[in-house]
C-alpha cells in the first residue's frame, strides 16, 4: 500500500501543473464588457422536452434583453414533450416566438432538435441555450460583441446554478464552478475543448462547414463539447471564451441526488468519444486521483495507517485546488461557497468515481428516455 500511495502522490505532480496553469490563466484573463450595440443578427435555439415548469421564465428573460428585437429570433424546438411545453410556447407566438414540434415519426434527441432549429433559423449566428435558463439583460449583446471582437466562429461562455438553498445545491454549485473555471482557462489558453450547451454561440456557416452533428449524432450527449471539437479542428483560431459577468447564464441545478448522479453520468458518457488526447489524459488523471482518495479512505475504515494515507492524499489534493477555486468563486460572486469546499472533498471524490465509471459502461435516463 505504501508503494501504491507513492504512485498516486506522483500523479499529483501533473495534476498540480494543470490546476496551477488554469489558475494563472484565470489570473491574467481580462473580463470583457461590451461598449456598443452589436449590428449582428442571431437566432436563439432552445431544444425543450418536458419543460412546462421552466420554459415561460426562460422566454420572458430572453424577451427582456437589451437588444433590438428586429435583430434576434427565438426558436423553441419541442422534442416530443408529454406535458404542456408546446401549449405554453404557443401562448408566446404573438410575441414573435417560433415553435417547431418534433413528431413521433421523426428523429428525436437534443442534437436532432437543435439541428431542426438551425435549419429553420433566419440569421447567420446561432446561440443555443436550455429551457431552464435565465439571462442578464445584456447577455445577447455581450455575446455578439465579443464574437465580433475576437472574429470567432464559436464562443463558449459561463454558466452557473441559481442561489443555493440545500446541501445538494451547494455541492452541485461547487462542482459546476470547478468545471466552469477549467473551461474558461482551457478554452482561453487553447489547450482544452470544454463548454456547456446552455451558453454557446457559433456561426451557421461553421456548423455547416463541419456537417453539423454528422459523425456524433449517434451519441446521446455531446451537442456542446463534441461539436466544439469538430469546429475547433476546422477553425483552430476561431474558438474563444467570453469571460464576462454580463454573459453568465443561470440554470437550474438537479432537484435530487439521484437526478444529479444521472446528469453527471450523462455528461461522463461522452468522454470516450473525445478526439483530443490531452482532454482524455486529463480526465483519466482526475479519475485516478479520485479513485486513490476513495480507496484509501474506504480501506482506512479498517486500518488506521491507511486512513492517514487517505487523509494526507485528500489534504494534498485540496491544497492544490483551493487557490483556483477561490479565484473562480470570486468571478461568479459566490465566495461563501468555499466554506463547503473542504468538507465536501471525500463526497466529491466518491461521486467522481461513480459518475466516471457508470458513464462508460451503463445506460442512463434523461427526460423520461432511457439512452446510452
Amino acid at each position: 500500500m505504501t508503494i501504491l500511495f507513492i504512485i498516486f502522490v506522483a500523479l499529483l505532480l501533473p495534476y498540480r501543473f494543470i490546476i496551477r496553469r488554469a489558475n494563472r490563466q484565470l489570473m491574467f484573463l481580462l473580463r470583457y464588457t461590451a461598449t456598443q450595440v452589436s449590428a449582428d443578427k442571431a437566432s436563439i435555439i432552445i431544444a425543450a422536452r418536458n419543460e412546462e415548469m421552466n420554459i415561460g421564465k426562460c422566454l420572458d428573460s430572453l424577451l427582456a434583453q437589451d437588444f433590438p428585437r428586429s435583430q434576434m429570433e427565438i426558436i423553441v424546438v419541442d422534442d416530443q414533450s408529454v406535458d404542456g411545453t408546446a401549449a405554453l410556447v404557443r401562448s408566446y407566438t404573438d410575441r414573435g416566438i417560433k415553435l417547431i414540434s418534433v413528431s413521433n415519426e421523426e428523429a428525436f434527441g437534443k442534437k436532432a432538435a437543435i439541428a431542426r432549429g438551425i435549419a429553420a433559423a433566419s440569421h447567420p449566428i446561432i446561440i443555443t441555450t436550455d429551457a431552464d435558463c435565465s439571462f442578464p439583460p445584456s447577455w445577447l449583446n455581450t455575446m455578439l460583441c465579443f464574437r465580433e471582437k475576437m472574429d470567432a466562429v464559436f464562443v463558449a461562455a459561463p454558466v452557473q446554478f441559481r442561489k443555493e438553498k440545500t446541501m445538494l445545491d451547494h455541492f452541485q454549485s461547487l462542482d459546476f464552478m470547478a468545471l466552469q473555471g477549467i473551461t474558461a482557462a482551457g478554452v482561453s489558453g487553447k489547450y482544452l475543448n470544454m463548454c456547456n450547451g446552455a451558453n454557446l454561440l457559433y456561426t451557421k456557416e461553421a456548423f455547416s462547414a463541419v456537417n453539423g452533428f454528422e459523425g456524433i449524432d449517434h451519441i446521446a450527449s455531446g451537442d456542446d463539447m463534441l461539436l466544439m471539437e469538430k469546429i475547433n479542428s476546422a477553425f483552430p483560431d476561431g474558438v474563444a471564451y467570453c469571460f464576462s459577468e454580463d454573459a453568465i447564464v443561470v440554470t437550474e441545478p438537479a432537484a435530487s441526488w439521484a437526478a444529479f448522479i444521472q446528469q453527471r453520468i450523462r455528461w461522463s458518457s461522452k468522454a470516450k468519444n473525445y478526439t483530443s488526447f490531452f482532454t482524455k489524459a486529463t480526465l483519466l488523471l482526475v479519475y485516478l486521483l479520485n479513485v486513490a482518495v476513495v480507496t484509501f479512505l474506504f480501506v482506512g475504515l479498517f486500518d488506521l495507517q491507511l486512513l492517514k494515507y487517505g487523509l494526507l492524499l485528500t489534504a494534498m489534493k485540496t491544497i492544490v485546488e483551493l487557490p483556483f477555486m477561490i479565484r473562480i468563486a470570486r468571478f461568479f460572486n459566490k465566495p461563501a461557497l468555499i466554506a463547503w469546499f473542504i468538507p465536501f472533498q471525500p463526497l466529491h471524490a466518491l461521486y467522481t468515481v461513480v459518475a466516471g465509471t457508470f458513464g462508460l459502461f451503463s445506460k442512463y435516463k434523461w427526460k423520461g428516455r432511457k439512452v446510452r
